[in-house]
């Protein structure tokens, strides 16, 4: 079962076109089924405010600094996951978790009654 915080290169499928490439990301929930919740990781620099830098980027298991696209989440099949590389810092588990409710808890200003 994959854990929030986990870091995997990931198989993704074009959508207008054949193929694929391989990419990281971000395991957000797994109910241990074919399936999962992940958010994309990019190595292009912030540019929105429901980006979030990994600052402990090496010990997640990735080559270069990245960013992990919040915005952007998916549900990916765990077929075509390629291996694991990692996990976030606890440190950058915390800064998830304070965008998250930023973003999805409305009893600490998020945005959900919009």
């Amino acid at each position: 079962m994959l854990r929030l915080g986990e870091v995997i290169l990931i198989r993704m499928q074009f959508h207008q076109a054949s193929g694929s490439k391989i990419r990281p990301a971000l395991v957000f929930l797994d109910t241990n089924d074919v399936d999962f919740v992940a958010a994309p990781i990019t190595s292009q620099a912030k540019q929105s405010e429901y980006d979030l830098v990994i600052g402990d980027w090496r010990a997640a298991g990735l080559n270069v600094a990245s960013w992990v696209r919040i915005h952007k989440l998916t549900v990916l099949a765990k077929s075509d996951i390629v291996r694991a590389l990692g996990l976030i810092s606890e440190q950058d588990r915390e800064a998830l978790h304070a965008l998250l409710c930023q973003i999805f808890c409305p009893a600490t200003g998020g945005q959900s009654d919009h």
